[in-house]
């Protein structure tokens, strides 16, 4: 039998990283005890993702990025949560931690490693020549 495919939003995840309210969050388990199960299969846009970590860093968590790359990276791991480019979303996690740069930056740093280029347009010189092997492109 083939698993049921739903997809979730942020707010679905932030209910069961935070705990709260408790009730959103004992519901967002049970239905990520299913995915883990084989009953259900949650296939989670990239952008999800990146809203999670956004989200967990502001005021209203104030999660460190390294927190929130954790728990980012929690989720990607989750059995029955496919999320495309999981790999490169995880990779990204941890440079936005390690190198103290924005999520998104460091999102278009794996993802332009991993199509074996090497020049990035930017006009972000503050994050991007934190990246090894990456090289900011002059016009």
């Amino acid at each position: 039998m083939t698993a049921k495919q739903a997809s979730a939003d942020t707010r679905f995840f932030l209910r069961y990283l935070t705990g709260e309210p408790q009730d959103q969050a004992e519901t967002a388990e049970k239905v990520l005890r299913q995915a883990a199960a084989g009953k259900l299969e949650l296939i989670v846009p990239a952008m999800v993702i990146a809203e999670i970590v956004w989200t967990l860093e502001t005021s209203v968590f104030n999660l460190s990025k390294k927190e929130a790359s954790e728990k980012a990276i929690a989720i990607l791991n989750m059995p029955g949560v496919q999320v495309p480019n999981a790999r490169i979303l995880e990779e990204a996690a941890v440079l936005h931690a390690e190198l103290n740069i924005d999520f998104t930056d460091a999102y278009l740093a794996c993802f332009t490693r991993g199509k074996g280029l090497q020049d990035v347009y930017t006009f972000d010189k503050k994050h991007f020549s934190r990246i090894p092997g990456l090289h900011i492109a002059h016009p």
